[in-house]
């Protein structure tokens, strides 16, 4: 053990533990900032890399914001049980803590993973609502971030209902239209439409229904409105068919608008529907024109599942017609 260095102090384990001796001895040891190790000790304590072999540090040399059962400075929040759970069941790194770091930590690759095990491995709601509670006024920058958007969704898939509305606010806050048609910010929407109430979230729903022909072809945009029509209420359905009717031309004609026109015959009322699908129909060429295009073609399918009658067969005679 003696002859195993840490790769950049080139000072042994025993020397690291007899520091860390001196330190009980000598409580301002590690206040001067005199050694070497301090660089590696801020790192540690930074959350940006854990290192594997800091697993094996005595605890002592851990800054003292990452020793189990340690008192939190101000700002913090104390999370003895919220641990980042390490690749080694029992090593210390499996103690340390993200309290205080969550938002710093949710806008790096290998932080956001971290935040995301501690809201998985969270032993408490109580305990989960208060790491994301850092998330509070950071929740229009989380998303559209590369990385935050993914601790925001956790929050938003393990976290109740009720401690989700200053996520609504704060997106309520900014322009939904332009969340909506975000990358990532698109997401976002779609697991709050998916796991909070209807009530809490109308306003959102409601001003993305604002323009529904425009959305229902953003390359993002497309998502919120399929989403609504599978998890949003009957009125919302009715609303969207409604308004892919009355733009079937357009919307047909276009990848994503075809994949809003699927989403709508699959979803809602029975009649509501069949009446979308008889539209289809009506419209000259339409169904042909779906049937050959990459993301038409499931609307088409579904679209002679809902027919009937004389009104299947006609559909399937200009179908065998267009393959002749």
């Amino acid at each position: 053990v003696a002859g195993i260095t840490c790769p950049k102090s080139r000072i042994s384990l025993l020397q690291l533990a007899e520091m860390s001796k001196q330190q009980a001895d000598h409580g301002d040891f590690f206040q001067r900032r005199t050694l070497p190790m301090r660089a590696l000790l801020d790192r540690l304590g930074s959350g940006v890399q854990v290192l594997p072999w800091s697993g094996y540090l005595p605890a002592g040399l851990l800054p003292s914001e990452l020793r189990p059962g340690s008192t939190m400075g101000a700002g913090q929040t104390q999370m003895t049980s919220a641990c980042v759970v390490g690749p080694h069941a029992g090593s210390c790194l499996d103690n340390l803590v993200i309290g205080g770091r969550v938002w710093s930590l949710s806008q790096e690759a290998p932080g956001c993973r971290q935040v995301q095990s501690a809201l998985d491995a969270a032993e408490s709601d109580e305990i989960r609502e208060a790491l994301a509670s850092e998330l509070r006024g950071h929740v229009l920058q989380a998303a559209k971030c590369p990385h935050a958007n993914h601790v925001l969704q956790k929050c938003i898939t393990v976290l109740r209902p009720t401690a989700l509305q200053f996520v609504v606010e704060e997106l309520l806050s900014g322009s939904v239209s332009q969340t909506a048609r975000h990358k990532y910010g698109c997401r976002i929407i779609q697991r709050l439409v998916e796991h909070c109430r209807a009530s809490q979230v109308q306003k959102l729903v409601e001003i993305a229904l604002k323009d529904i022909p425009a959305l229902s072809r953003h390359p993002y945009g497309t998502y919120v409105i399929q989403n609504i029509l599978q998890h949003g209420t009957h009125e919302h359905r009715r609303r969207i068919l409604a308004a892919v009717i009355k733009g079937i031309r357009v919307l047909g004609a276009e990848s994503n608008g075809c994949a809003v026109v699927s989403a709508a015959l699959s979803y809602g009322l029975d009649r509501d529907r069949y009446a979308l699908a008889q539209v289809v129909l009506r419209e000259h060429g339409l169904l042909c024109f779906l049937a050959n295009s990459r993301h038409g073609h499931t609307a088409a399918m579904r679209a002679l599942d809902l027919l009937t009658g004389d009104d299947q067969e006609v559909a399937r005679t200009r179908l065998r017609a267009q393959d002749a």
